[in-house]
């Protein structure tokens, strides 16, 4: 008996160990994959929200969908020759702030309430008061244009995967 017990226990730690380790792993996945593709725009989430946003890093730009002339771009950003769209064309170059709400403390926190943080109208109206939870925030990284349309978030994201670890990455952080 005490083997089969000795047995059974020994299996279900093996199993725990093995789960535990996975979503270590994937949490560690959800680390990089935060960074690479969130930080930019909502900054770290290594500190608490203060209300605050971060500045600018320095040489990060971020390019969006909205329409902007280069010839109307500000004087300090050079474009190199091999830029495709740089010289007499009048291709149009669109730059947004590297700026979204910190995500810190986002899980289960009510959609638009990160102080300070002017939401488009769109946002306020379609979201204002829906906590962020699994289902929201998978709905919302898949295409935010979709669910909200008029929104200022331009990420889509279509791997279930990559969204299951940023929102596992995300709970992580309250």
């Amino acid at each position: 008996m005490n083997s089969t017990n000795a047995s059974a226990a020994l299996i279900a730690a093996t199993i725990l160990g093995s789960t535990a380790l996975a979503q270590d792993d994937d949490l560690a996945a959800g680390d990089k994959l935060y960074t690479s593709q969130c930080m930019v725009c909502h900054g770290k989430v290594t500190a608490p929200p203060t209300g605050q946003l971060e500045p600018p890093q320095q040489g990060v730009v971020r390019l969006a969908m909205q329409q902007v002339a280069v010839r109307d771009a500000p004087t300090t950003m050079a474009l190199e020759s091999s830029w495709p769209y740089s010289g007499t064309n009048a291709t149009r170059l669109a730059v947004a702030p590297p700026y979204g709400p910190n995500l810190r403390g986002i899980y289960s926190r009510p959609a638009g309430t990160f102080p300070n943080f002017v939401y488009s109208a769109a946002f306020l109206k379609a979201l204002k008061g829906m906590e962020w939870n699994d289902a929201a925030l998978d709905v919302w990284i898949t295409n935010p244009q979709k669910w909200v349309p008029g929104v200022y978030m331009f990420y889509k994201q279509q791997d279930p995967e990559v969204r299951r670890k940023i929102i596992l990455y995300l709970k992580a952080n309250p």
